[in-house]
């Protein structure tokens, strides 16, 4: 996801910021979905339920390549300065008029895997209601459909879905399951093993190969030394 600073409100836009060091903040989807419980509990005074920690756990892990492509622990590419005022620069992919650009860019940065998941939270509650509450109801379909009329991304919505579906293991015997003619957007043999029966679970590598061939603006964050 790249969300502009311009496109929040100004409630929790910040003024000033300052520059901190591009910093890969590797974490286990486990992780990810731990701070994201934790951060809901603390935004909204109870936990979040089970369907819901599945999709925001399942699109945290896309936009961060599994937790393996995290950057300053921003888990979903926001832009601009984080609530204690941090921006990190690094090289990105963007779509611009159909183009895909290497571009240099400031993000929202945080002290701690916990800052950036209250931020997160926070962002998807005020910024992206119609998406949280399909994902209340544990619907990945209607997710991906008001992230994409919220201009969240600019992949094919279906192709964007099926990634989310690939990744929320514990949806997948519901209403939001596969199609018999719906395919994943990528090789079932390019899929190396993962530890786990699921053989639609992708790996790190199959999901960032999933956001460069969808040309998604919430491309895999590039290292910060990659041209």
């Amino acid at each position: 996801m790249r969300i502009d600073a311009g496109m929040m409100p100004a409630a929790i836009q910040t003024n000033r910021s300052s520059d901190v060091a591009a910093t890969r903040t590797p974490v286990s989807q486990a992780d990810l979905r731990s701070a994201i419980s934790r951060a809901y509990t603390q935004v909204n005074g109870r936990p979040a339920s089970s369907k819901t920690l599945d999709v925001l756990s399942a699109q945290a892990s896309l936009e961060t390549g599994r937790g393996a492509q995290m950057y300053n622990y921003n888990f979903g590419g926001i832009k601009g300065a984080s609530p204690s005022g941090q921006t990190a620069h690094y090289m990105t992919r963007e779509v611009q008029n159909g183009q895909s650009r290497h571009l240099m860019q400031g993000f929202r940065a945080y002290s701690s895997l916990d800052a950036g998941a209250v931020d997160y939270v926070k962002t998807m509650q005020s910024h992206f209601g119609a998406a949280m509450t399909s994902a209340d109801r544990g619907d990945v379909n209607g997710f991906a459909s008001a992230l994409k009329s919220a201009h969240y991304y600019t992949a094919p919505e279906t192709e964007y879905a099926s990634a989310l579906r690939a990744l929320t293991p514990n949806l997948q015997n519901t209403s939001t399951q596969l199609s018999a003619s719906e395919t994943l957007p990528f090789s079932m043999d390019s899929l190396a093993s993962t530890g786990s029966s699921n053989a639609n679970l992708p790996t790190v590598d199959a999901v960032s190969r999933v956001l460069d061939a969808v040309a998604t603006s919430t491309a895999r964050i590039a290292s910060p030394t990659d041209e």
